[in-house]
């Protein structure tokens, strides 16, 4: 019961938090996505590996200690949204704004609902435990929220492929996570076939 009341609140806060940095891209472009990721880096970083706690750190520590798993409370607290920080802004620094744009938004889309649809709905697992259901609707709430934004068949491919990165990520280690993976994937996935805007 703990995964599905820690886990669901925990994803609507991921789509939401990640949604949120097309505000600063579209307002200021790739630049300023890149120093929220370095902020969150250079601020928050030191602030959960030290375990800093005092009056300016609080809300933090309140937001890690409502959606942060178990397991991450013993080690490094919000290690998978460093992970995210990492890769949305190496996204940001490498590729062009309309790149960064579907990066965030299959980060978000995609990861968030293939784990809400998985936790709720899935019965038939795939061999890394994630879900075939999960990953079924992962992909079409996906291509559909990237339709409004690339052609539909571009949407399809790259919620595919965000798929594959996810089922082939572990959030054992930081640079196999998926939240570090799916973003600079999918930015070199849309690079490479040119998927146009």
């Amino acid at each position: 019961m703990r995964n599905l009341r820690v886990e669901i609140p925990r994803k609507l806060f991921h789509i939401l938090g990640t949604l949120s940095l097309l505000i600063p891209l579209h307002l200021w472009g790739n630049t300023a996505v890149a120093l929220i990721m370095g902020l969150m880096l250079v601020v928050l970083f030191p602030v959960s590996a030290l375990r800093i706690k005092n009056r300016w750190t609080g809300l933090f520590w309140k937001i890690i200690y409502l959606l942060e798993r178990e397991e991450n409370l013993k080690t490094v607290p919000g290690k998978q949204a460093f992970s995210l920080s990492v890769g949305i802004g190496l996204t940001a620094l490498i590729f062009s704004k309309e790149v960064l744009e579907v990066a965030i938004i299959t980060t978000a889309v995609y990861d968030g609902v293939a784990t809400i649809v998985g936790l709720l709905w899935g019965k038939h697992k795939l061999p890394n435990g994630k879900s075939v259901e999960g990953s079924l609707g992962g992909i079409m709430l996906n291509s559909l929220v990237l339709s409004f934004y690339v052609p539909v068949f571009y949407s399809f491919l790259i919620s595919v492929f965000s798929a594959f990165v996810e089922n082939i990520s572990s959030n054992k280690r930081w640079f196999t996570d998926d939240n570090f993976l799916i973003p600079l994937l999918t930015g070199m996935f849309c690079y490479l076939l040119q998927v146009p805007a």
